[in-house]
């Protein structure tokens, strides 16, 4: 546990108490300034922020197993609101020292949702990046993707890590919500569940990566607020020249009454909010916004109280914020009005595409569909415990529709770009030997160390591949997910 505590935290806190240290009797001046985390004993607890300060690794590691929630990325202090020291403050963002890590909440909030930690390796596969850590929760799992080395924030820089880290791990959380059940509501780098012996699925501390990488990455990304986007508000407002309020979404949640104050449906309150910032950026006096949305506000169902409905307001004209965000927008349309909408039925200028001729209307697919039809089969073997099949062309071309010369022609192809290996066996008893290469990687992230060359050799064995080319493929698509292209983070002007 210590290990993934240092991993996790870098450098940031110090390494012994500096009072009552048990462990040394090293003087505070030894160490230097490092920084404070925030640890909570329950959920209960984290919810009144009822925690405790740490500023030790020492501290950590007396409290193995006894905190079920932390904070991974590092503040720059902690403190305590009350006399008797139990309400924690400090772990606002403007208060962040280093980012350490990325962590998605994939939320199973109903029982017919079902997913296992296969799944989010799965995804992850085809991201490019693997998660470093993977945690069990009560309702679904955690993820970690750790940094390498730490972001830090710092004044000079105008505190654009933040900004940058942030739209990194939006993405980050766009990318698995296509797939599987992401919390998108919980804050980017504040409180997540906290690594113990109970709990760990996973844990491969060789899967770190640069903050370069993750940002090359993200910069591919189609929603990133970069590159050369300048901080315009008509821009962040998602259209140019037309106000929020006057927009499609703001009247359809308006006319909204049955909101409720589910969080893990985003309820009232990040309405309230999202209203209050659409009211925010389009020039609308906090005072007019409140007398709009107090009437709002009092037809709901469930309506706020005084005191909370005037917090909501004030937060979002606390001037932290620009603008409601085309994401959370889409989320809560579909969550209270029409689960169905689309962009079109949101937003006033849209961004329009010509598509080509679907395939179902065309008489001949193209290779890359071949390529992407089987790649497809072959992922239904991701999560089995022997991602090898064994059948027969006439099977697949079968189950694919695919013609005899088009199956060969991509076979091939796919085996050139490294995605698959096969081999095919003629007379009695033979067939197609075939695996994706990804689901092999897939399989030998959960054999244990000692077992791997013995892997390797049956792999080879399997395929009548010589051992050295067999692990020459395989570790270059393993190594692959970190060859990502090195980018210096202030290269690109990212507003």
């Amino acid at each position: 546990m210590t290990n993934i505590y240092n991993l996790i935290l870098k450098d940031g806190l110090r390494n012994y108490k500096f009072k009552n240290s048990h462990l040394t009797p090293i003087s505070s001046a030894d160490e230097g300034k490092r920084g404070a985390i925030f640890a909570f004993r329950s959920k209960a607890n984290m919810i009144k922020a009822r925690g405790l300060v740490l500023t030790s690794m020492e501290a950590i590691t007396e409290n193995e197993d006894r905190f079920t929630h932390w904070t991974p990325n590092v503040y720059r202090f902690g403190a305590y609101k009350d006399d008797r020291r139990q309400i924690t403050r400090g772990h606002a963002e403007e208060n962040l020292r280093q980012i350490n890590t990325f962590y998605i909440d994939f939320d199973i909030t109903s029982s017919s949702e079902e997913m296992t930690s296969g799944d989010i390796l799965t995804a992850a596969i085809d991201l490019g990046f693997m998660p470093t850590i993977i945690l069990k929760s009560d309702k679904g799992f955690q993820a970690y993707f750790v940094l390498d080395e730490p972001a830090y924030v710092t004044v000079h820089s105008q505190f654009k890590v933040i900004k940058v880290a942030k739209a990194i791990s939006q993405n980050l959380r766009n990318y698995f919500g296509q797939v599987l059940p992401v919390d998108m509501t919980c804050n980017h780098f504040g409180i997540a569940r906290m690594p113990r012996t109970d709990n760990i699925e996973l844990f491969h501390e060789e899967y770190t990566y640069s903050f370069q990488e993750w940002l090359a990455w993200s910069m591919k990304q189609s929603d990133l607020p970069f590159p050369n986007k300048k901080p315009n508000l008509t821009v962040i407002a998602g259209t140019e020249g037309v106000r929020q309020i006057d927009e499609p979404w703001y009247g359809l949640l308006m006319r909204e009454a049955n909101i409720k104050g589910d969080k893990a449906l985003m309820g009232r309150n990040n309405v309230l909010f999202t209203l209050a910032l659409a009211n925010f950026s389009s020039g609308v006096s906090q005072s007019d916004c409140e007398a709009v949305l107090a009437d709002f506000n009092g037809q709901l169902v469930e309506p706020l109280s005084q005191d909370e409905f005037l917090k909501v307001v004030c937060s979002a004209y606390s001037g932290k914020y620009e603008a409601a965000s085309r994401d959370y927008i889409k989320l809560l349309c579909k969550a209270w009005v029409n689960e169905s909408l689309k962009d079109s039925d949101l937003f006033i200028k849209q961004r329009w595409y010509k598509f080509k001729k679907k395939r179902a209307d065309r008489k001949n697919s193209h290779l890359h569909e071949w390529k992407a039809d089987i790649m497809a089969y072959l992922e239904g073997y991701f999560q089995s415990e022997d991602p090898f099949i064994q059948t027969t062309k006439k099977a697949i071309r079968e189950e694919l529709n695919i013609p005899e010369r088009s199956l060969d022609k991509v076979l091939k192809a796919l085996k050139a770009d490294r995605k698959i290996f096969f081999v095919v066996k003629s007379g009695r008893g033979g067939g197609i030997r075939l695996a994706s290469i990804k689901a092999i990687v897939f399989s030998l992230i959960q054999v244990k160390k000692e077992r791997q060359e013995a892997y390797f050799a049956n792999i080879a064995t399997f395929f009548e591949e010589s051992l050295g080319f067999t692990k020459q493929v395989i570790e270059g698509v393993k190594n692959g997910l970190k060859q990502v292209k090195q980018l210096s983070l202030f290269e690109v002007d990212i507003g």
